[in-house]
Order: structure tokens, then sequence, then C-alpha cells
């Protein structure tokens, strides 16, 4: 569950205003549906607030954890039932509560790690906080836990996968000239030859795919493009990016994929390069699930001493991390690692240190 996405303002209608005096409690889709809309309009500190996303499907469990009738019959006997705005801490910390078996409630089949504890805590905590603000309740449930009764939060520290595991990555992409076979070889060579950002790959467009004249690359040169312009909020973000071979012969296939696909309207300079099948915006589950299928499938390939190690990380942050972490290792300067990243300083580098 990425935390840095925003969405369109047109994607929901604005919240109606709020009369703390007048107002009453929504009910508990209502209330995430008001939170989604004005989470998504925030400049700063935003969450992945794509529509159905893992979120939602964890706070429909927190529902569901609150709504006794849905337990056996012998087990809500004497349970009661409540609202979403009367739950308490000890509903919080009998939610977050390690359970024998239990699975994501955003990813069905994968056990709830302490990380993913921390991220549904989170989740809870700022609902609840937007709902404080609005005048529905007065006091925040999450924020009621003692900090050693809230999941443990993240080391602050990088991950990277081993050098083994990195360089067989390559033997696992997909190789097949088909619409979603060209689409995730293409984003994945980008994150692994070219250390992208998840949120430079998904804002990618047509119009930032060059020629090595700097001139915007269409379908049909007989060259592949040979340079990437990459745009971000931040100036260390505005860079020019050479495309190695790889990369470059990948877009192009894409681009043949994509144009067959739906037509030449997707090729529009403005348009941007990678979506989801059903022509939406690429959204972070969507490219974490690209990333980590790479990852388990190379993993799950190596012998069984290797597949020992743990994963701790499979989404297409830990491509970029590996990346910088092999450059700097090849003996690249922090510097140009640093710019060829799209980072402020070399400061932003010290939580991959451990692995150098």
């Amino acid at each position: 569950m990425s935390m840095s996405m925003s969405i369109p303002a047109d994607a929901f209608p604005a919240p109606a205003p709020v009369d703390p005096a007048h107002s009453k409690p929504p009910d508990g889709p209502e209330l995430f549906r008001h939170w989604l809309v004005c989470e998504g309009s925030k400049a700063w500190d935003p969450l992945d607030t794509t529509p159905n996303g893992g979120y939602e499907k964890v706070w429909h469990a927190w529902l569901r954890s609150l709504d006794k009738t849905s337990l056996p019959s012998a087990s809500a006997l004497h349970a009661q039932s409540k609202p979403w705005h009367e739950a308490t801490a000890v509903d919080v910390q009998r939610f977050l509560q390690p359970r024998q078996g239990q699975r994501s409630g955003h990813l069905p089949g994968r056990q709830v790690s302490e990380v993913t504890r921390r991220r549904y805590w989170r989740l809870l905590e700022r609902i609840y906080e937007h709902a404080r603000e609005q005048g529905w309740i007065k006091t925040n449930p999450a924020q009621g836990l003692a900090e050693h009764e809230r999941p443990a939060s993240e080391d602050g520290q990088g991950h990277c996968l081993s050098t083994q595991l990195w360089q067989s990555l390559p033997r696992h992409m997909p190789q097949e000239l088909g619409f979603q076979a060209a689409r995730d070889r293409a984003i994945l060579l980008l994150l692994y030859e070219l250390a992208l950002a998840p949120e430079e790959v998904r804002g990618l467009c047509w119009a930032d795919v060059l020629t090595a004249q700097q001139s915007i690359w269409r379908p049909g040169y007989a060259a592949a493009p040979a340079l990437l312009h990459i745009q971000g909020a931040r100036a260390a973000q505005q860079r020019s990016l050479q495309l190695p071979a790889g990369a470059a012969a990948a877009l192009r296939d894409w681009s043949q994929a994509s144009s067959g696909q739906r037509g030449p309207s997707v090729l529009a300079p403005e348009a941007t390069v990678f979506y989801s099948r059903e022509g939406q915006a690429l959204s972070v589950r969507v490219l974490f699930h690209v990333a980590s299928q790479l990852i388990q499938r190379a993993h799950a390939a190596q012998g069984p001493v290797d597949q020992k190690t743990p994963l701790h990380r499979v989404g297409p942050q830990v491509l970029r991390n590996t990346t910088l972490v092999q450059w700097l290792r090849e003996g690249k300067p922090p510097s140009e690692v640093v710019e060829l990243a799209g980072l402020e300083s070399a400061r932003a580098l010290r939580h991959l240190q451990h692995y150098l």
C-alpha cells in the first residue's frame, strides 16, 4: 500500500461543507468516501487514495470487526455491535492483534506483517482524525493506544535485493509481445536499468520519450527512443536520462502493442505511457503487482539455500533501491548517482548505507 498518490479532483464529487454543531456521524462507507476526497486533494503527505484500492478493503474489514452479527452465533451471543463512531482504543487494539492464520485485507493470500499492521493503524488514525476534525467524534480511538501497544514502525532503512537475485531478474521478465507482457517488460526495465521512482513511471507521458536530437520520438521511427525527460515536483527530478538499449527496445515494443490494442490516440504526446487493461491510469497497486510478481518468480527459481533468505520488500521501490546500490558498488560517484536518481543530495542515500 503505497503512500504517495492523489486522485484527480473530479474523481468524486466535492464533500459537502460540515457544520459540526448540527452534523451527525455518517455511516462507515460514507465517512470513507468523505475522507477519500479530502485526502486526495491534499498537496502534502498524501496517501494512495485510488478508488476501490487497498485502503477501502482495510476500512471495510475494520467495520466488519465492529459488526458482531457477522460472528458465529455462539460468539455473538454476548457481543454487541457498534457503529464506527463508538469504537474505542480496545476495539482498535483487538483489530490489530495478530491472529493465527490471519491474511492481509488488501492482498488476499498474504499473511499480515508487523509493517502492514502499522499501516492499518495509521489508516485508522487518519480516518478517525478526519472525523474528529469534522466534529463527528470527540476523540480518536486509534490515538488511544499507548506507544508500546501500537504496531512497530518501520526501521527507516531501505531494503535491497541480494546481488544474485538482482542479477537474475532480467531472465524472469516477460518476453512476449502481447499487451500486458510488453507493458510490464517496459515498466520493469525502466525500474531496473534507470532506477526511476514509482511515481515517475506512472507519470511518464509520450512527450517525455525523445530521440537522440531531443525531439519527441514517434512510433514508426527506424531508431528506438534514445532519451527520457523526467519531470517531477522537485527541481532535482527535472532531468534527461539516456535510455539503455533494453529499455529503449521495450518502449518501442510497448508502443506497438499499445496502439495495436487501443488505437493511435494512446500514443498522443500528452497521453501517459502506461495504463491498465481497462485504459485507466496505472495505479500504485498495479505497479506493485508488476514488480512483486517478477521478484517472487526470480526468488522461487533460486536454489533451496538462497530461497531461505526472506524477501523483506517486493515492490517497485526495492528495485530502485537495489539499482542505486549496484551503481555505488560499481564505483559510480555518489554525486552522479544522486543526479541520475533525481535526488536532492547524497543525504538521500543514507538509508542504503548499510548495504555498502
